[in-house]
């Protein structure tokens, strides 16, 4: 996805570049009391690159909410594979437990059966 939204910007980039390079006159902006008076193609490359550096203003404390999201994620995950650790080990050792405590009944069971003979 990410490859696939860099190749798009990139054409949209190429393509400002061409249509501001195709349009090379001079003119006059006005914007509230302010006045420029330069080429179109700067005004245009100058207006496309407002408009990207609003977006990423924009786009940027949603990525940073899920970069925290995903940092405090990746803390629990670490705490429960170290729970899953310890029940693991504790598993272990109540099934060595269970392994003894067989083999005593077993034991306990042949000495019957030979004290039975």
């Amino acid at each position: 996805m990410m490859i696939f939204t860099l190749i798009l910007a990139l054409a949209f980039a190429v393509v400002a570049v061409i249509f501001a390079l195709g349009n090379t006159e001079v003119i006059t902006v006005s914007f509230l009391s302010f006045q420029i008076t330069e080429s179109l193609a700067l005004i245009l490359l100058g207006a496309v690159a407002l408009g990207i550096l609003i977006g990423v203003l924009l786009m940027t404390p949603g990525a940073i909410k899920r970069s925290l999201a995903l940092s405090g994620e990746k803390r629990k995950l670490k705490g429960k594979e170290k729970e899953l650790g310890k029940q693991k080990t504790k598993l272990t050792e109540l099934e060595e437990k269970e392994q003894e405590k067989a083999e005593a009944v077993a034991d306990a069971q042949k000495t019957l059966d030979e004290a039975a003979k």
